[in-house]
């Protein structure tokens, strides 16, 4: 769907969003000075609150890398306990590498619990923001007192988790009298195994924990993990489902899949149109590979290269910085070099640019595929709202295999660095 404006997209979120029964929405603000850069005036952060009436049966995933945040600790902690009623989450601060973080966020969550009168250890705090702060304790417990009258719609939880976000995302499914709500933030440090990204799936589906793991997890490995905006993994990563059987509807392990990939798979996409400062979003699928994670690892490679992706951004068609990537990622994926990269085929758009070792190009063909770039770019200034200018589609055959691999990047723009070099200043 196209949208022309910033409220033409919320109006539609307003009407059409699915809600599953038995969730509440709640979001407030509050006002703090950071210690650490106090030079920096009063900074706003937003608090949002994802509730069920019941338990709900909950799972996740978070971030591999090694120095995360203390919400991720906590998470690590209660999500195999299998049961969670509510998620309470922060934008502004990460809450990591803080001497009190652990503390910090547990304590937040106490607080939730108690306001909402949940079991103290059913709520899982969450946060995301500049990394090395510490959060503004008092003003966020003086916030959750607000939560429970700030009741609101999912859209006003979508924006209020917001950092670098262009607009908000949500993703929603409908399917043998069950409802799934996903909810997702992310912009930048956007790479597989997750993303400096946040996603939320709410179901009202009545299902076991080990069902709603198995499935979710293998969705989330085909979704969330095969996408990248800049290759940098962040320390707050987290996405978490919960089904809380308001529906009264219980649904088999096929259904289920059913009803969270299509959801999972709009919102990691959106991650990538949202990405900071993204023009252009690459579709990238490697064929004919002896094994799909090393069609995987050769799409990443290719996708998160610094060429490629500026190739794209000035819609430049220089095939031959993707044939330098693939090759580079032979070199670093398939040392014992089982893949014969002469079989190599390149096509850009359906057009195939690269075959038995030589490259098929001349003034026509560079001409098509320019306007194709120009055609397919958006303008990362526009903000509030989705630009659907579809993707730039690159497909590597390696003729050696039945493998194959899908990952989703962006290009790498003037408007990233400066997103980036600007973050806190």
């Amino acid at each position: 769907m196209i949208f022309e404006s910033a409220p033409a997209y919320r109006a539609h979120l307003l009407r059409e969003t699915a809600i599953p029964q038995g969730f509440r929405f709640h979001a407030t603000s509050l006002e703090f000075v950071p210690p650490e850069r106090p030079d920096a005036g009063r900074a706003t952060m937003n608090l949002a609150f994802i509730g069920s009436d019941a338990p709900a049966t909950a799972v996740g995933v978070t971030t591999r890398n090694r120095f995360c945040g203390a919400p991720v600790t906590i998470a690590r902690e209660r999500l195999p306990q299998g049961r969670l009623q509510g998620l309470v989450v922060n934008n502004k601060v990460a809450n990591v590498a803080s001497a009190t973080g652990v503390d910090d966020a547990r304590r937040i969550a106490a607080a939730t619990a108690a306001r909402f009168g949940y079991p103290e250890a059913a709520v899982l705090p969450v946060s995301t923001g500049v990394i090395g702060w510490s959060l503004p304790v008092p003003a966020i417990l003086a916030a959750v007192e607000e939560l429970p009258g700030t009741e609101c719609h999912p859209l006003d939880v979508a924006e209020a988790i917001m950092t670098t976000d262009r607009y908000p995302k949500l993703a929603w499914e409908r399917r043998e009298g069950v409802t799934c709500l996903g909810i997702a933030k992310g912009a930048g440090m956007i790479e597989p195994n997750l993303a400096t990204m946040l996603g939320f799936i709410v179901c009202d589906a009545d299902v076991d924990r080990d069902t709603l793991e198995r499935v979710f997890r293998r969705v989330v490995d085909r979704t969330f993990n095969t996408i990248s905006v800049d290759s940098d993994q962040s320390t707050s990563d987290m996405v978490v489902a919960l089904a809380n059987g308001a529906s009264g509807r219980t649904i088999d392990e096929e259904a289920l899949e059913a009803l969270l990939e299509p959801v999972c798979r709009t919102l990691s996409r959106e991650i990538v149109r949202n990405g900071e400062g993204t023009t252009h979003v690459l579709d990238v699928t490697v064929r004919g590979m002896p094994e799909a994670a090393l069609a995987r690892n050769v799409g990443r490679h290719v996708v998160n290269s610094p060429l490629v992706k500026t190739a794209v951004f000035g819609n430049d068609p220089n095939v031959g910085r993707i044939l330098g990537a693939a090759g580079d990622a032979l070199a670093t994926w398939d040392p014992e070099g089982t893949v014969d990269g002469g079989r190599l085929e390149i096509a850009i758009h359906g057009e195939t640019v690269y075959r038995d070792g030589a490259f098929r190009l001349d003034g026509a063909v560079e001409a098509r595929l320019a306007e194709r770039l120009r055609s397919a770019a958006m303008d990362p200034a526009v903000h509030g709202y989705p630009q659907d200018t579809g993707s730039v589609g690159i497909v590597l055959d390696f003729r050696a295999g039945d493998a194959v691999a899908a990952v989703c990047g962006s290009d790498l723009s003037y408007e990233y660095i400066r997103e980036n070099a600007d973050y806190r200043t």
